[in-house]
């Protein structure tokens, strides 16, 4: 073997000094990789590679999309417009500017009917994943919900800038074809976009500060302003400690014909944390052995977990009942155990607000008193309500509620989280009560659409779901569904109508209304309002809410509800049982069950209105009929047609709808 003589007079073998040669290379290596830093972006460029030109010209608010990669989706289609494919993407946005962006909301014009399934670094305010995007979505932060300026941050990119990364699924995209948004923009108040700049699958904007724009007056804020909705939900931290924390939830009902009744409110923890008391509130499961196995069980040992709320990731909460107001561990809350009954404020401003209390324990690494993380992914419903769409948590200024002493005195909470609900239309066949059309003129009565809230429990081998309802006699409203069939048929034949093998589907309704067109006279027009209840249960404090277009402003009086008309167009009136009959009794036998058909609850009232001032109407032709129907503040599914005005048969029909409706307010007199 060769060897090396060296100064030291040690000799080194070839061996030796091959492998102290990779050696030196390899450490080389190591100090070039190192000085290559991927990282944030600097001004003069060291430390990593040069920010977009774009951004280093940008002074204000940087953001930019970038489409990363898609693959086709199952099932696979011939049809393009029918082929899904997933995608990834991602955003960024930077406050290149001088002014800290507090509460950013970015616009993403989503236009080929994508889905988003996720986006990490935020939250979407129009809803939970998977979110329809077809019409494109709003992006807010989160956790980062504000932009620090470079100028107090020295710099730090994780102050001033967020990433997202977006998953998710779009149609409709030959291959080939880079399927990016239509628009990019910052929604902010008083910050102005110019169009997006494209260049291939990237986009980018620059958005600056209208110079023009005036702040709207009010109190300068630190966080993100308080926005409006039809439910305004608000987490405040009341108290804070090493391991856990008190919360109060209040939610208010801020829509004039909005409301719950038996509220349902879940959410999702995003950290472990556990509800171990409530008050105001409960949980529907308590089950000691999902907390004994989790990670709570595993940190807190000592802790007696068989009094423990709720250890559940996704714990679904609900109000407490009227007998628990003044109970000393789970009452004496205010605005609390009204039964999940949140009234609109127009009706009752004081059971327009619920409240509920909990301490939550947290688990590491959050364990120290400024570690506090709101629930997120809320959802809340209620029983034949309107269907809501909850934005996530954002957070706002503490919340302010007088001192408990009694003093004038004002205590802040130590933060405040602020989730808007808004109510969203029902999708076809996805109502929750239905309404019927009946008038003077015409002797059949249109029942309410098949199918109308939904045909997913029964059998449709039996029934045709995508036929029309066959038209009644009017006194066939009066009995259920299924005792219907043998007037229908009758009806038809006598009529001279086709009969189909498959006869349509129900309705499948709980509720159910129906308007009948009671007079039509030169100054004025008159129709009768009948709510039937089909369900076995009563509504208390019930209410419909009807939007009659033009003819609206002509509401002149309704003899046997209370009614009052809707600011700010007054086109909707609200109609609202009178003192002691605010009840709307469930269903009953009859007075023979072997023989006689279940009796709904119902309530009826007739109701006038005058033409005076109002040109053009014709109540005939639709005028005279609701163009929204709210019941409890779901809308109603409306019939597709109109009754038909024929002649010759108008005295024969008038009288037989009169002895309808005086049948059925016999039977409300019966079930009073």
């Amino acid at each position: 073997m060769k060897v090396l003589e060296v100064k030291t007079g040690r000799k080194i073998t070839w061996n030796a000094r091959y492998s102290l040669t990779l050696l030196v290379l390899l450490s080389s290596i190591l100090i070039v990789c190192n000085g290559q830093d991927y990282g944030t972006p600097t001004e003069d460029g060291a430390g990593g590679g040069e920010p977009p030109p774009e951004m280093a010209r940008c002074n204000g608010i940087f953001m930019s999309y970038s489409f990363g990669s898609r693959e086709r989706g199952y099932p696979h289609v011939k049809n393009v417009t029918a082929q899904s494919w997933s995608f990834k993407a991602s955003a960024m946005i930077v406050n290149a500017g001088k002014e800290e962006l507090t509460g950013w909301q970015m616009f993403i014009g989503f236009r080929h009917k994508e889905l988003i399934v996720s986006a990490t670094g935020a939250s979407p305010m129009d809803g939970d994943f998977p979110l329809d995007a077809s019409n494109g979505t709003t992006f807010v932060g989160s956790p980062n919900t504000d932009l620090k300026t470079s100028i107090v941050t020295a710099g730090d990119f994780t102050q001033i800038s967020t990433n997202i990364e977006i998953t998710g699924t779009l149609f409709g995209v030959a291959k080939g074809v880079t399927p990016m948004p239509k628009t990019l923009k910052l929604v902010n108040d008083g910050w102005e976009c110019p169009a997006a700049k494209r260049k291939g699958g990237s986009m980018n904007v620059c958005c600056k500060r209208n110079p023009k724009f005036k702040v709207k007056t009010g109190p300068k804020t630190k966080f993100a302003r308080r926005r409006q909705g039809d439910l305004n939900i608000v987490y405040d931290v009341l108290q804070s400690f090493g391991s856990n924390y008190l919360a109060q939830v209040t939610i208010d009902n801020e829509n004039p014909i909005g409301r719950l009744d038996r509220w349902n409110l879940t959410w999702e923890w995003t950290r472990g944390e556990i509800i171990n008391t409530m008050r105001g509130a409960y949980t529907y499961k308590r089950d000691p052995s999902e907390c004994l196995y989790s990670k709570a069980g595993q940190y807190y040992k000592d802790l007696d977990f068989s009094q423990v709320m709720n250890c559940q990731k996704k714990p679904s909460i609900s109000d407490l009942p009227p007998e628990r107001k003044d109970d000393n561990v789970t009452g004496k809350l205010p605005f609390c155990c009204k039964n999940g009954t949140l009234l609109p404020p127009l009706m009752d401003p004081s059971k327009s607000r619920s409240m509920f209390q909990l301490q939550v324990f947290k688990l590491p690494p959050d364990l120290n008193r400024t570690a506090l993380y709101p629930p997120q992914h809320w959802k809340i419903d209620g029983v034949l309500n309107p269907q809501y769409k909850c934005g996530p948590p954002v957070r706002v200024d503490p919340s302010q509620f007088p001192d408990n002493s009694g003093l004038p005195a004002i205590t802040f909470a130590i933060a405040s989280w602020q989730v808007v609900c808004n109510i969203t239309k029902p999708k076809a066949q996805a109502s929750r009560c239905c309404v019927s059309f009946s008038a003077f003129y015409n002797n059949s009565a249109i029942p309410c659409n098949t199918c109308a809230c939904g045909c997913n429990d029964i059998d449709t081998t039996t029934c045709n779901a995508d036929r029309n309802p066959l038209l009644l006699p009017p006194d066939a409203l009066l009995v259920p569904f299924d005792n219907r069939t043998l007037k229908a048929k009758a009806w038809a034949k006598q009529n001279h109508m086709p009969i189909p093998k498959k006869l349509p589907c129900p309705d499948n309704c709980g509720v159910s209304i129906n308007w009948h067109l009671n007079t039509d006279y030169r100054d004025g027009w008159t129709a009768r309002l009948t709510v039937f209840n089909w369900r076995d249960f009563a509504f208390e404090d019930w209410f419909v809410a009807v939007e009659m277009g033009k003819a609206g402003p002509g509401f002149e009086n309704v003899y046997s509800f209370n009614g009052t008309r809707v600011p700010p167009n007054n086109r909707t009136v609200m109609f609202q049982g009178l003192r002691d009959m605010n009840y709307l009794v469930g269903q009953v036998n009859g007075t023979h069950p072997l023989r006689d058909p279940p009796v709904p609850g119902k309530q009826q009232s007739v109701i006038s209105f005058k033409k005076k001032n109002i040109k053009g109407l014709n109540i005939p032709a639709g005028d005279g009929f609701p163009t929204k129907l709210f019941f409890n503040g779901e809308e109603c599914a409306l019939p597709k047609h109109f009754p038909k005005k024929s002649s010759g048969r108008r005295h024969g029909i008038s009288f037989l709808m009169s002895l309808v409706l005086a049948m059925a307010a016999a039977f409300a007199l019966m079930m009073d």
